[in-house]
């Protein structure tokens, strides 16, 4: 008597699942971003004297280290953004016995720059002169001399940032890092578009249409979300710096991380989109790309930017 009892249980329960059951539920794999081709992205050799360079050779290499400058404390040496970020009027924490220092770099101001004094003085009561042990792949130790005049030289130049762009001495906000961009076409997921071949820095090849730019920008103290980006073109950097803005840029529809301008490695999280389809083919553009943070406008590249930086930011139309 008590069989049929058990199927109709069995047969209840089934049903009730089934009724419970989403009618069309949702695959979590299609929310996952595409794979991004970034391989295009490689830049060429970075020049001398350049924060990217320093960075490069020195900060990256004998500084972010596992423990120690790696984001563990700051100065924050992973990448070129953070290094300058938490580098430039930033305030010290260690100091000498005199209490002479009051920030790790003062733009124009070697002697008064706690950086420079770490790198050349034993300094009494603090773990000891930098870098403390340098990794193999490092060749601070028989370049010291060369890396230590190069930073020397970055700092009386007035610390600019891979752009050029310098900071206020007195100012208590960095201008935003614009670190590199990336032009794709609609399909996004073929990859970046690549530079043209030859000797020295090609433009971006790009075709006559609407292409999807992504850039890669930070900021000391204004989060990504509340920065107010726009891009511009010009025949030349002078004609894109004097341009109105053409649009802006938005929170990206998914973010990647990728090689940068500067070389190191950074999140790609602002797009926007960049209408070429009244440009014949051949016409050279420079892109420039603009950056508020309430306080400062960066720009890049501008007149003042070396010229390397001047050449990455060209764009030429192709049929």
């Amino acid at each position: 008597m008590t069989r049929p009892l058990v199927l109709t249980s069995a047969m209840l329960l089934a049903v009730l699942i089934q009724a419970c059951a989403p009618e069309d539920p949702t695959n979590p794999y299609t929310e996952l971003p595409p794979v991004v081709l970034t391989e295009g992205l490689a830049v060429p050799d970075l020049p001398e004297g350049n924060f990217a360079w320093l960075h490069q050779q020195v900060f990256e290499p004998t500084c972010a280290n596992s423990g120690c400058h790696d984001g563990t404390f700051e100065p924050d040496f992973r990448t070129v953004g953070s290094s300058w970020n938490t580098l430039v009027n930033h305030p010290v924490i260690a100091n000498d016995a005199a209490m002479s220092f009051n920030r790790r770099v003062v733009p124009g101001q070697v002697s008064a720059s706690f950086l420079y004094e770490r790198l050349t003085v034993e300094i009494p009561n603090t773990s000891g002169m930098m870098p403390l042990e340098v990794d193999e792949e490092s060749d601070y130790d028989t370049r010291r001399t060369e890396y230590l005049d190069a930073i020397a030289a970055w700092i009386a130049d007035g610390a600019p940032d891979i752009n050029g762009t310098t900071a206020p001495v007195d100012g208590t906000s960095l201008p935003a890092q614009i670190l590199g961009f990336a032009a794709f076409p609609p399909d996004i997921q073929s990859g970046v578009y690549p530079r043209a071949e030859g000797p020295g820095i090609q433009p971006v090849l790009v075709d006559p249409i609407a292409i999807q730019v992504f850039v890669a920008i930070t900021d000391d103290l204004t989060p990504l979300s509340t920065l107010e980006c726009s891009w511009a073109l010009g025949m030349d950097v002078q004609d894109a710096d004097n341009a109105p803005a053409g649009g802006d840029f938005s929170a990206a529809p998914f973010t990647f991380e990728g090689p940068t301008i500067s070389g190191s490695t950074e999140t790609y999280g602002l797009s926007a989109t960049l209408d070429l389809s009244g440009y014949a083919p051949g016409t050279e553009l420079t892109l420039q790309i603009r950056a508020h943070d309430g306080e400062t406008e960066a720009r890049a590249p501008l007149s003042s930017s070396p010229e390397y930086i001047k050449l990455l930011y060209r764009l030429r139309i192709v049929s």
